[in-house]
């Protein structure tokens, strides 16, 4: 299977990118870090965390704890 794009965030602080590698592998790019080599469920996790990383930055989310000023 050829390399594939199947999702971009071009436009947050840090690009986001997920790539589809083979069966069950894929790759998680987020600004200069690279997460290669991931399962589905992995994969999963790290494009979370990088979009909701990238929301934080953008101000987008409000990622205080309760109780936080």
């Amino acid at each position: 299977m050829k390399t594939k794009t199947c999702f971009e965030l071009p436009e947050t602080a840090f690009p986001i990118r997920l790539l589809q590698n083979g069966i069950d592998s894929f790759t998680v790019e987020y600004g200069k870090q690279v997460h290669s080599g991931l399962s589905y469920g992995a994969a999963c996790t790290e494009l979370g965390q990088a979009i909701m990383h990238a929301l934080s930055c953008d101000g987008k989310v409000d990622n205080r704890l309760r109780g936080e000023r």
